[in-house]
């Protein structure tokens, strides 16, 4: 019986003393102005431009990867082809690169940011898989 009294005691006490701690929207504004929201946008605007300017990068960078793929199938001899083969690899090499950066600095952005990442560094690899596929001889049939 006495730790019940001692509790409602406790919980009165307590219910009491939150409205000391309440703030009116005065004494908020007071401590939180509005001049501190927008920077918090351009902060946000810096950051969408940044992953703009990733993506924009990896996409030229996958049509310079698809051209020289294009002019190495198209080659008629093979001294041509070795050429273009080397310079393919060393932008498939670039592109790895990028991705592993890409996936190291994804925690600095939200949740949708990352995931159009992610996605940009799918395409990305799926598209080097299928360029390594067309250089690989066709396998026989079964």
């Amino acid at each position: 019986m006495m730790k019940i009294k001692k509790m409602i005691i406790g919980i009165c006490i307590s219910t009491a003393s939150l409205s000391v701690l309440a703030q009116n929207s005065e004494e908020y504004h007071d401590h939180h102005p509005i001049s501190s929201v927008p920077s918090m946008t351009i902060v946000e605007k810096k950051s969408d431009v940044m992953l703009n300017d990733k993506m924009g990068a990896m996409d030229q960078h996958m049509k310079a990867m698809q051209a020289i793929h294009e002019q190495m199938m198209s080659a008629k001899n093979p001294k041509e082809r070795q050429m273009l083969m080397a310079e393919h690899m060393k932008l498939m090499q670039e592109s790895m690169m990028m991705m592993k950066q890409m996936g190291s600095q994804s925690m600095n952005y939200n949740m949708t940011d990352r995931q159009k990442m992610m996605e940009k560094r799918m395409d990305m690899m799926q598209s080097m898989m299928q360029m390594m596929m067309d250089c690989m001889p066709p396998s026989a049939p079964k």
